[in-house]
């Protein structure tokens, strides 16, 4: 017990605020505190934050260990005489921090921002500025945002700029999501029948949707819309609209009606255009 007390009375009174037995047995619970807290916010989060809950548990594991580290510190004596004179001259360093830090808490503070209005979630696809980036967003951390491409690879956009871009939320919709079939038929093919096939080839594919409300179903509409577009030089344009469930669900399902359609349209003599060049040849003129 003398041992003890002799150690406990090392550094006690000038870089020890107590003991250092009394010391090293504070920190530890400090940390212990912070841990077990940060373990029951995570459950917390995990049951009952459904957007962006990774971004949360940042924010909490961070300000934990924080206060944490700062109760450690404060048994240090050192510390303490530092921290008095900084508190001194804290308008000064504010300022510098401010300015040294400036875009760093504008990311923070947009990522605080983006979890508290929801614009997008992860999980969700989003198209930014006009499809300039298209992709699912993967996480959302304190400085960025991360999305992941089709071409699985990943744009990290910092969330100041994530924050001001022009955003399509495509996952916000909860209907099915509208895509287009666009074709082109020869002038002398038949369209009315050339419209009855591409109509039946997408209502047999299994990812497709019957995007028509309730009163659009009581008014009859047609349940594929296809519409003649436009005249061209060797071809006529008809543009079909397709539901499905997702975007990556769509473009899946369009490939396989082009196929579907070219099949069905080789065998009903319904031609797709493609150039033709008429050449022709002069006979040289008779010499008087």
């Amino acid at each position: 017990m003398d041992i003890l007390k002799t150690i406990n009375e090392l550094g006690k009174g000038t870089w020890l605020k107590y003991g250092l037995i009394e010391t090293i047995v504070n920190m530890l619970m400090f940390l212990l505190i912070a841990y077990f807290l940060r373990r029951l916010c995570t459950r917390y989060i995990q049951k009952h934050v459904k957007v962006n809950a990774k971004f949360v548990n940042r924010i909490v594991k961070i300000t934990l260990y924080t206060i944490a580290i700062y109760a450690c510190l404060s048994l240090l004596t050192p510390f303490n005489d530092v921290l008095g004179k900084v508190w001194g001259s804290a308008g000064i360093i504010a300022v510098v921090l401010g300015f040294a830090a400036q875009e760093s808490m504008g990311n923070f503070v947009n990522g605080i921002l983006i979890t508290t209005f929801k614009p997008f979630k992860i999980g969700d696809l989003v198209k930014v500025n006009n499809g300039e980036y298209e992709g699912y967003v993967v996480d959302i951390s304190l400085r960025d945002t991360v999305i992941q491409t089709y071409e699985n690879t990943k744009v990290i956009i910092p969330n100041s700029t994530m924050n001001k871009a022009v955003l399509e939320n495509v996952s916000l919709n909860n209907n099915a999501k509208a895509n287009f079939l666009t074709l082109d038929i020869s002038y002398e093919s038949d369209i009315d029948r050339a419209m009855e096939i591409i109509r039946e080839e997408i209502k047999k594919h299994p990812d497709y949707q019957d995007g028509r409300s309730e009163q659009d179903k009581a008014n009859h509409t047609e349940e594929v819309v296809i519409r003649l577009t436009s005249f061209n030089d060797s071809s006529i344009t008809l543009r079909a609209t397709v539901y499905s469930q997702s975007n990556a669900q769509g473009f899946a399902m369009l490939c396989d009606l082009r196929l579907a359609i070219k099949k069905r349209f080789d065998k009903e003599g319904i031609d797709f255009p493609y150039p033709h060049r008429t050449v022709t040849f002069k006979e040289p003129r008779e010499k008087d």
